[in-house]
């Protein structure tokens, strides 16, 4: 979930929207939010009875299961932030690997509230999207740019897409619907290991379609959130490999002004333009 002139998660999210990363998000109803419980305590111990079963011949029914029950838990958050730490390996054309770290940092407030920032070595862009307006801001250029937004996020997403060409940061969480043809793509589907990230428990499984090979963890317990989802790109024309871990807050503090944007002394404000289909 980036085409945002950020070379670094631009090769990312081109390959999501190959692998149906989007479908662990998509396979709730479209049913109203609910407030989500109180984060859990800190994990157990990994449940290593379970660890070494990965075959990778098929389907198995406990992975797409697990990526449901995710979007299902994902639809329920109202207010919530995560931060995403990652990294894109990008082959170069003499072979040599190069690898580029980056952030994504998103706070949203559904129906009509988000703010993103996404940073790299080598660009950095922010988002600001308060239910009227919609701001792209490049920091180190000094460059803004503002239109007028729809009123709310899923309606924001489709025409930052459809008429920009822009994704925003972890877009995906914000897709409503279900879509069998994402399925359908999956080719292999298994359960992996039980494995610590980060501070968290979380169960691994490992995904494959055409062009695309995907692992995905995902807290155990009561609250299936992502911890971490690896990309491997199989097609030699799209040889970018992505990787990212996450933290959520899902009581996060939210000052009054999180989603509106103030342009600082000095930047210059910019059109932008629409993409030529």
């Amino acid at each position: 979930m980036i085409n945002l002139a950020l070379r670094i998660l631009e090769g990312a999210m081109t390959m999501l929207s190959k692998a149906p990363i989007l479908l662990m998000l998509l396979m709730a109803s479209a049913a109203a939010a609910q407030p989500a419980a109180a984060q859990t305590a800190k994990p157990k111990s990994p449940d290593t009875t379970r660890m070494g079963t990965a075959t990778g011949a098929e389907r198995e029914p406990e992975a797409i299961a697990a990526l449901e029950k995710m979007g299902g838990f994902l639809r329920t958050l109202t207010t919530f932030a995560v931060e995403g730490v990652g990294s894109t390996e990008e082959a170069l054309t003499t072979g040599q690997k190069i690898l580029h770290p980056g952030t994504i940092d998103l706070l949203a407030t559904r129906p009509n509230r988000l703010r993103a920032n996404v940073y790299s070595t080598r660009k950095r862009r922010e988002f600001y999207y308060d239910g009227k307006t919609f701001t792209v801001f490049a920091p180190r250029q000094g460059f803004y740019a503002t239109m007028e937004a729809p009123p709310t996020i899923k309606e924001l997403l489709d025409k930052a897409q459809d008429r920009l060409g822009l994704v925003l940061p972890l877009s995906d969480l914000f897709e409503l619907g279900i879509d069998p043809n994402l399925t359908a793509r999956i080719t292999s589907a298994f359960f992996v290991a039980t494995d610590v990230v980060g501070d968290e428990v979380c169960n691994h499984y490992a995904f494959r379609q055409p062009g695309v090979d995907w692992q995905l963890w995902i807290r155990d317990g009561d609250q299936p959130l992502p911890c971490k989802w690896v990309i491997t790109g199989t097609d030699a024309s799209d040889p970018l490999d992505y990787e990212m871990e996450f933290t959520w807050d899902l009581a996060p503090e939210v000052p009054a002004n999180a989603f509106s944007f103030v342009p600082p002394d000095g930047a210059d404000r910019i059109n932008l333009a629409s993409v030529k289909r």
